[in-house]
């Protein structure tokens, strides 16, 4: 208030003026850890919080609220955002949090019987089998991959390989099973006439 009189005692009219004391800053919120967070699939999610500091309420911490989830068997990104507001209704920029839930693990082919085959010369070959397991997709050995040819006939050493690739571009390690065409059967003589002869003494033989 301003208040004043002159030297003949005459009072002014009093004047106020009213000054309002105000928060309008909003508080501030801080991640803990990365903003962006990658993820292996089936890991289980801990979030690393953050805090929140106002320049008049001071510590908010306690007082933000998170929203969102993330689903760690489902490959996907997922966010998580954190928001709070002063006690003067100011509220903060929301923070947000990425999260990459990512499969890199690749699959592995196991092959069933043997990985060194050894095969007579001309016996048929028949593939015994093998199996590819992902840790996201499962059994995926209906996508295996074989690529190469065993010719029975023909003395050699072949290889059969089997790739494969799990829906999220993991390779695994190609497998190969190797197959030995040999000859281990002996031939077999075959006497034409008898195998007992008896001829005269200085006769010749034929």
């Amino acid at each position: 208030t301003y208040n004043v009189s002159d030297s003949q005692g005459n009072a002014a009219t009093e004047v106020t003026r009213t000054i309002n004391v105000v928060d309008t800053t909003p508080p501030v919120i801080t991640l803990l850890g990365d903003a962006n967070i990658t993820l292996e699939v089936g890991t289980a999610y801990n979030d690393p919080g953050a805090t929140a500091y106002d320049t008049y309420d001071g510590v908010l911490t306690d007082d933000i609220n998170t929203t969102g989830t993330v689903n760690k068997d489902i490959v996907d990104s997922y966010t998580i955002n954190y928001d709070v507001s002063d006690t003067a209704g100011n509220a903060a920029t929301t923070v947000t949090r990425t999260i990459n839930v990512v499969d890199t693990i690749p699959p592995v082919i196991t092959l069933l019987g043997d990985a060194n085959i050894t095969l007579e010369v001309f016996n048929g070959y028949s593939e015994p089998g093998f199996t590819a397991i992902d840790n996201y997709d499962g059994d995926i050995s209906d996508n295996v991959v074989i690529t190469g040819t065993v010719d029975t006939n023909t003395i050699g050493v072949y290889t059969i390989n089997y790739n494969v690739s799990d829906n999220n571009g993991n390779a695994a390690t190609q497998v190969t099973r190797t197959i030995n065409v040999v000859d281990t059967t002996p031939p077999i003589i075959t006497l034409i006439g008898l195998s007992n002869e008896t001829i005269e003494f200085l006769s010749s033989y034929t």
